[in-house]
């Protein structure tokens, strides 16, 4: 249905709540509905959520991704907790560009974070969630969901980046650095493709 290249973009959680006009009025702090439900199941609570674009293949129209910790996370079998890749859950919504705004177009519900504590984002769903996305009746459920990092920037290579194609996340990072906080910036380019 939809498959092209991605570029993501890191927030802590803690320093930058992600927007509520994606993932609803249940996250307004740091996401305590979310790791108060991950935390039950024995696996670490998303900490970070992410967005970035997508460049589709076959169209002229450029997405944009936002990736919240999913608030429903699905319970996790101990075989699957490790102390270095324990999978995190995400609800990731895929949203199209129009004259009053983006318009979520696409939504995938616990979308699983694997690969360890580090920064490249490897995402997979596959089978599609059987939760219902109130706030975005219109969107398309995706049944099947891959992204995958190819090439990580940091440093000044991703504040150029940003500098370029994403100016709105520089400012945010610019803030927290001002406020005293980190500014490292972690770009993941890649791959995804969704059904």
């Amino acid at each position: 249905m939809l498959s092209g290249f991605v570029h993501l973009w890191l927030f802590d959680a803690a320093a930058v709540p992600p927007p509520r006009e994606i993932c609803g009025e249940h996250i307004g702090g740091p996401l305590e509905a979310a790791t108060s439900e991950q935390h039950s199941h024995g696996a670490p609570a998303a900490t970070t959520w992410f967005q970035g674009h997508i460049l589709p293949v076959s169209a002229q129209t450029q997405y944009t991704l936002t990736g919240v910790p999913a608030l429903h996370p699905p319970p996790i079998h101990g075989c699957m907790v490790s102390e270095h890749d324990t999978p995190t859950y995400y609800d990731i919504y895929i949203s199209e560009y129009h004259a009053d705004g983006p318009v979520v177009k696409y939504c995938g519900i616990n979308v699983e974070r694997s690969g360890g504590s580090g920064d490249a984002i490897e995402l997979r769903l596959e089978g599609g969630s059987q939760i219902p996305v109130e706030r975005c009746p219109n969107a398309h459920m995706a049944k099947q969901l891959k992204l995958s990092t190819t090439k990580m920037v940091t440093g000044e290579r991703a504040r150029s980046h940003l500098e370029k194609y994403a100016p709105d996340a520089l400012g945010i990072y610019t803030d927290i650095a001002k406020s005293g906080g980190s500014d490292t910036m972690v770009v993941c380019l890649g791959v995804t493709s969704l059904n």
